[in-house]
């Protein structure tokens, strides 16, 4: 259990962080143009085409190679998986500065009108002699606002910059690391395997930080207009992890990433996605089509929760820091949740 010392340093930092309500965003940009609106449009559909249109290439490559393997039409198809396989994703991972600083990328945010909420500054991050886990929440068909976080903190003096993908990657199911051409789309935000070997791995290591979408793709499937849905009761294993390597954990909640595309939310569907590691199931949005929706998006990221580092964490342990991370989240969505205009009247289920 808690030594009483460790108790009393969590429960006096609950209460300090509980006061810390910014009341301006931490980063934000004006209204953009029509046309500037569009091409963000543009620019933010091509991550949520390429999840529906790189398994239905890579599927249609290998039917065809199959059915008709004397037909030029069908090698020719192969090609890009093939490419996209002998690519390493480092390749990529060191083109996401360029890309995510240029033109196109930057009106991202304005079609969103994006704002972010940070009680903990990047700079803080990077300046930390420790470790943190950056508890994401919640997932969506696609997190269109950590798509925003990634561009704001490219673009900005004192954000992560060309470095994100290094020291900030982030954690996801090994079949998004392997899948052809989608593994290339989203390797831009420096992806890492999220299993529990890898993690503790790295969080032994100098700037080991990284950022784990902890719910997993099975939220989208339980979220509503009137209520938000967050999968937390049972993923105790990154408080484990934290406290065994001495880590830290922020919780961010991302208003938006529910809204901005509807999603087919039928039963079988939640259990082959959970298998499969990845989202299986019918999305649509603007026009009816894989585009994002015009929805608010808003970012906040609250404070370290202050966590002890014990080398044995026993279950209570684990039981009591999972509890504060609990309350922390629901009390972070409780604060903000009133500067987005699709979530005033929300309230969030932890499941």
């Amino acid at each position: 259990s808690l030594r009483p010392h460790q108790f009393a340093t969590a429960i006096a930092t609950i209460a300090t962080i509980a006061t810390m309500v910014l009341d301006k965003p931490t980063r934000s940009l004006p209204p953009g143009s029509s046309f500037e609106r569009t091409v963000g449009f543009l620019a933010a559909s091509v991550f949520s085409v390429a999840y529906v249109a790189a398994p239905i290439h890579v599927f249609c490559a290998l039917g065809c190679t199959v059915r008709y393997p004397t037909w030029w039409g069908a090698w020719m198809m192969n090609i890009p998986i093939l490419v996209s396989l002998m690519v390493p994703c480092r390749v990529v991972e060191r083109l996401a500065n360029p890309i995510f600083t240029s033109w196109p990328m930057q009106q991202i945010p304005k079609y969103f009108h994006y704002e972010e909420y940070h009680e903990t500054t990047d700079s803080e991050f990077r300046s930390s002699s420790k470790n943190f886990i950056v508890g994401a929440h919640p997932h969506g068909v696609f997190s269109f606002c950590g798509v925003c976080a990634a561009v704001m903190t490219h673009g900005a003096r004192d954000g992560f910059g060309a470095a994100l993908a290094e020291e900030a990657p982030t954690a996801a199911a090994s079949v998004v690391k392997i899948f052809p051409i989608l593994k290339d789309v989203l390797a831009v935000f420096g992806l890492i395997d999220a299993s529990s070997s890898t993690l503790s791995k790295r969080l032994s290591k100098p700037r080991g930080t990284f950022v784990l979408y902890i719910g997993g793709m099975i939220e989208l499937f339980y979220s509503s207009p009137k209520e938000e849905v967050v999968f937390l009761k049972e993923r105790k294993g990154f408080i484990k992890l934290a406290l065994r390597s001495g880590a830290d954990v922020v919780p961010v909640y991302m208003f938006g990433n529910t809204t901005v595309l509807s999603v087919l939310a039928w039963g079988p569907l939640a259990s082959l996605s959970r298998s499969l590691g990845m989202s299986v199931t019918f999305f649509w949005g603007r026009f009816g089509l894989p585009m994002p929706n015009p929805v608010h998006m808003t970012y906040v990221r609250g404070r370290p929760l202050g966590m002890p580092h014990i080398e044995n964490p026993s279950a209570e342990d684990v039981e009591k820091w999972h509890a504060v991370y609990c309350q922390k989240l629901t009390e972070l969505f409780d604060n903000y949740k009133g500067r987005n205009p699709d979530y005033k009247h929300k309230k969030l289920i932890i499941k």
